[in-house]
């Protein structure tokens, strides 16, 4: 016998509703010790970043509360809410609700930054 054993899916996936950003449990699971996350856009690569931050990094001062986005955490599943923030996203990458209810997107975290890289070049189907 020739057996290939298939193991549990490890890809993160970040999938963006015209409302919030929910995250797949591996996705997710970066953000357990995060305080509060900083939303932003690498325009020449084509990439969405979600930073983690930490209670003492969040109130030095540096960021505005406009700046930074809750993410509430469930067992499954984590999401960053705010129809605003993916209005901005909208306004770097083309997202049609009116044809799709959401974007799905793979993602990967680079742990010296603590930020998740999500690829909008390469969505999910």
């Amino acid at each position: 016998m020739d057996i290939m054993w298939f193991s549990k899916d490890s890809q993160g996936v970040v999938s963006i509703y015209e409302t919030n950003i929910t995250l797949n449990t591996v996705a997710s699971s970066y953000f357990k010790t995060a305080y509060t996350t900083l939303i932003g856009y690498d325009k020449s690569k084509n990439i969405l970043l979600i930073k983690a931050l930490n209670k003492e990094d969040a109130t030095l001062g540096k960021y505005t509360e406009n700046d930074l986005h809750a993410v509430s955490l469930k067992p499954s599943y984590g999401r960053i809410n705010g129809k605003r923030l993916v209005s901005n996203i909208m306004k770097f990458y083309p997202l049609d609700f009116a044809k799709k209810n959401l974007y799905k997107f793979p993602c990967d975290w680079d742990a010296s930054q603590k930020f998740l890289k999500v690829y909008l070049d390469k969505e999910v189907s």
